[in-house]
This record gives C-alpha cells, structure tokens and sequence, in this order.
C-alpha cells in the first residue's frame, strides 16, 4: 500500500467528510487505520485506548442515535469506537482524553492518506453504546469515527477555504502570552 500523501499534506488538507460512498473499505486499510491508533504515543506508556470496529449496517444505523450530532455513522463504511477507561472515574489519569485524542487524529490522517474521510461523533448516550458495543464495565467510549470514501471525491482535492482557521499570528505567543 502505497501512501499518497506526506505529513504535512495529510496535515494541511484533511477535512470532515460526514456523507460516504457506499464502498466498503479494504481489509488492509481497516488495518492500516487501526494500527494507526494503536501506534498513538500514551502517557507513562499505559495504553489505555482499545478499538471497536463496526461494520453491519444495522448496527451503524442504530449507533447513529448516541448523540445528536451521530447521524453520519448510519452511512459510514465502518465506525471506530474508541474506548477507554473511564476518564470521569476518580481515579482516572487525566492523560486518558490526552492519548485518546492522540490516537483519533492519527486514525483521521492514516485514513485521509488512504483517500478515506472520517468524522467524529461524540456519544451522549453510555447506556446505548455500551449495550449495543457490549463494553464491560468501567470502560468508556467518548467518540466514534465514521469512516468511509466521500460521497464527493472532490473534498480530496478541495483548496483550504480562505479564513477556514485563524491566522498563526493570532494564535502563537512567543515567551509569555
């Protein structure tokens, strides 16, 4: 497998992709994507994330009502849960939310790199993903990533839109704010 794209091109060009082909993914990009996120740098090396793949339809459909803002899951080619400890438990690491986000963007770009859009989708909900992802108790998923080709290919090659984040001048402090 060949990537198409550098760092910095993944970096700068990467955008939500919320509506996807009904392609499936390959085995080796599933995989590839995986590992992306198991390959995610944690805190004292404690790894807490662990992944659920879903790729059935009808459990897509039904994971799309975990949150308000879920409904790209029912289209996705497939959804990554990502899960953890529980980072609201007491005795919880604060670094959990720190690696679990290190591990979804490195998901979004192995992805990207691959031609695949992703989104994710924050879970209101624990009583239903738990359920319907069969998590044991004291785990804990925050986010989903909806996976899959866009429905628009052209978004892989979209320009940045002008004003799309704020200058690095407004957000760069140099030695004290």
């Amino acid at each position: 497998m060949e990537p198409a794209l550098g760092t910095w091109e993944a970096i700068d060009s990467v955008r939500a992709v919320r509506s996807f082909a009904a392609d499936p993914l390959s085995p080796a990009e599933e995989e590839r994507i995986l590992n992306a996120g198991r390959r995610a740098g944690s805190a004292k090396n404690r790894q807490p994330c662990a992944f659920v793949v879903v790729r059935d339809r009808a459990r897509l459909a039904e994971l799309a009502a975990v949150g308000p803002y879920a409904g790209h899951l029912a289209g996705a080619a497939a959804a990554i849960a990502l899960v953890t400890p529980d980072p609201h438990a007491a005795e919880a690491p604060l670094s959990i939310m720190f690696d679990l986000g290190r591990a979804a963007q490195n998901m979004v770009l192995a992805a990207w790199e691959l031609g695949v859009g992703s989104v994710p989708a924050t879970v209101y909900d624990q009583a239903l993903v738990g359920r319907l992802l069969g998590l044991p108790g004291g785990m804990h998923c925050e986010f989903l990533l909806s996976f899959g080709r866009p429905s628009d290919e052209s978004l892989l090659t979209a320009p940045n839109r002008p004003g799309g984040r704020r200058p690095l001048a407004e957000v760069v402090h140099r030695e004290r704010w």
